[in-house]
């Protein structure tokens, strides 16, 4: 199980592996990056009695919630609408090709020009703030969200099983499973 566990954090937060990640896999990596960021930073303001600390890790967590809720709410939509997985499979397609930050407007597809947008948005976010933040912190507990990590494997192992039947359903709630958690939800987690 810890092999296991040590496998899955290599694979997900070494640089190498950034260099050709897939659209799932760049959302799963900021999830839980920008979760353990978050919850980091709300122990250390509960711990120094900072609320500007706090305050500041909410208001970028947020921010990078609602527009990674925008992106899967719409990228969902499409795909159920159309009733077709083509513009996740095209995402997929143009992730592999980025460099760790996405390149904007480097796509000649019209009918995902619209995700890529929003994916450098996102990333450009990511990288400024969280990814800057986490660097400059000596110590990075990488074990915070092991348990949801196990979790929402499941949860798309089972969705790659399910997709014979329903793929778009389940590419659905695999995208579901890539958004951050509400703030209330993170604030249960510390107590």
């Amino acid at each position: 199980m810890k092999n296991l566990l040590l496998i899955t954090m290599l694979v997900l937060f070494t640089p190498a592996a950034h260099a050709q990640q897939d659209f799932i896999n760049r959302l799963i990596e900021i999830k839980y990056t920008t979760e353990m960021y978050a919850s980091n930073a709300f122990k250390k303001s509960d711990a120094t009695h900072n609320n500007e600390g706090r305050d500041s890790a909410m208001a970028i967590y947020n921010t990078l919630r609602y527009k990674i809720d925008g992106l899967v709410y719409a990228l969902s939509a499409d795909m159920i609408a159309a009733n077709s997985p083509r513009r996740l499979r095209l995402l997929n397609e143009w992730c592999l090709l980025q460099p760790t930050i996405f390149i904007k407007e480097k796509t000649s597809k019209t009918i995902i020009k619209q995700y890529t947008k929003q994916l450098y948005e996102i990333d450009e976010l990511y990288h400024s703030q969280i990814i800057a933040s986490i660097n400059n912190q000596k110590t990075v507990n990488l074990s915070t969200n092991v348990f949801y990590l196990l979790k929402d494997s499941y949860t798309i192992i089972k969705g790659l099983s399910d997709m014979k039947t329903q793929k778009t359903m389940a590419l659905v709630e695999l995208l579901d499973h890539t958004r951050l958690m509400a703030t209330s939800d993170m604030s249960k987690l510390l107590k």
